[in-house]
């Protein structure tokens, strides 16, 4: 199958990268491991919504004391929100 891509120079300068490292034949083998990596985030966070989020919700239904007050969250959420902006740039 063929293809044709328009691609931004940005996205030209990101194979050519790749290409010089030599871990690549051709531009279609840095697509393809693109491609790889994509399918594999997807599935990882299919997995997350699939199991690991249906089983926390029934964990928090057999135990509501193990939930956290919004108000606690957004609070300690604003808290490191602000200790990060307060550091020095860098750190």
């Amino acid at each position: 199958m063929t293809v044709r891509l328009a691609l931004s120079e940005q996205d030209e300068k990101a194979i050519e990268k790749q290409l010089a490292t030599g871990r690549f034949a051709d531009a279609s083998d840095v697509v393809r491991a693109g491609l790889r990596i994509l399918e594999e985030l997807q599935s990882g966070q299919e997995h997350w919504l699939d199991a690991e989020v249906v089983q926390r919700i029934a964990d928090a239904e057999r135990d509501p004391s193990r939930l956290h007050r919004e108000e606690d969250v957004f609070s300690r959420l604003a808290q490191r929100h602000e200790t990060r902006l307060a550091r020095p740039a860098g750190k």
